[in-house]
């Protein structure tokens, strides 16, 4: 999903797509998705991943808080999380502590790809 306050979706459809491609079941929360919605949803859910993207750089550090609140309720080692955007940089994904980082769309699913082969 888009994390909250971004309304872009062209990337994210285009990751989804091709991920269901290649055969991952696709659970896509849409765009402007809360926090709480995206821990809610890796505890309904029970993902391998977590993706999230952002394309502004005013809702990067959305995709942090995301991570944090996983991590304060416990559920951050229950799922990996790649995220991506147009905003994100490697250097950010490390920061905000995301397992992988997707630079456009077939490098989300080579990288989705591998974060399952290490599961």
């Amino acid at each position: 999903g888009t994390v909250e306050g971004d309304h872009h979706d062209i990337g994210k459809n285009i990751v989804a797509a091709l991920l269901t491609a290649n055969g991952f079941e696709v659970i896509d929360l849409g765009v402007d998705v809360p926090v709480e919605e995206f821990v809610e949803a890796v505890r309904r859910f029970e993902p391998d991943i977590l993706g999230l993207s952002a394309l502004m750089t005013t809702t990067v550090p959305l995709q942090r808080r995301v991570i944090e609140r996983l991590e304060e309720l416990g559920l951050r080692d229950k799922v990996k999380i790649l995220v991506g955007g147009g905003a994100v940089t490697p250097d950010m994904a490390r920061e905000m502590g995301a397992d992988a980082y997707g630079r456009d769309a077939l490098d989300a699913v080579k990288k989705a790809i591998e974060l399952i082969k290490g599961r």
